[in-house]
């Protein structure tokens, strides 16, 4: 495989993964108030962070069948489960078609909600 075989989904992949985290801000950052700040971290980022697939390979939790279809709620297990895919693929992913496709469609989601958002603070 050539040299830009390889490195096309992965700069694919960083591009959604890009919009993602900027779009998932716009989101997070308009539907909490100032005040709840702190609570965001506690209460939304430290499990989306457990729960995606960060510390860990989604293959991983083939013991936990139950937990492993859970957690493909959370879109960073998409993001970190095509990177791995990406730079290691010697390894069981996610098949890439799919992380790309539903990392296009929550971009798209968190998006449009963001936008929803900020349109709601910015007028009022």
């Amino acid at each position: 495989m050539s040299s830009l075989a390889r490195r096309a989904p992965f700069a694919l992949l960083l591009a959604l993964v890009s919009l993602f985290s900027a779009c998932g801000g716009l989101a997070l950052g308009c539907s909490i108030n100032q005040q709840h700040i702190g609570l965001m971290f506690s209460m939304v980022l430290t499990p989306l962070i457990f729960f995606g697939c960060t510390y860990y390979p989604w293959s991983a939790l083939e013991k936990f069948p139950i937990l492993q279809k859970a957690v493909l709620i959370n879109p960073l297990v998409y993001a970190s489960e095509g990177l791995r895919g990406t730079l290691v693929p010697q390894f069981s992913h996610l098949p890439l078609p799919v992380v790309l496709i539903v990392l296009a469609a929550f971009d798209g989601m968190l998006l449009a909600f963001g936008l929803r958002q900020f349109r709601g603070k910015a007028v009022s």
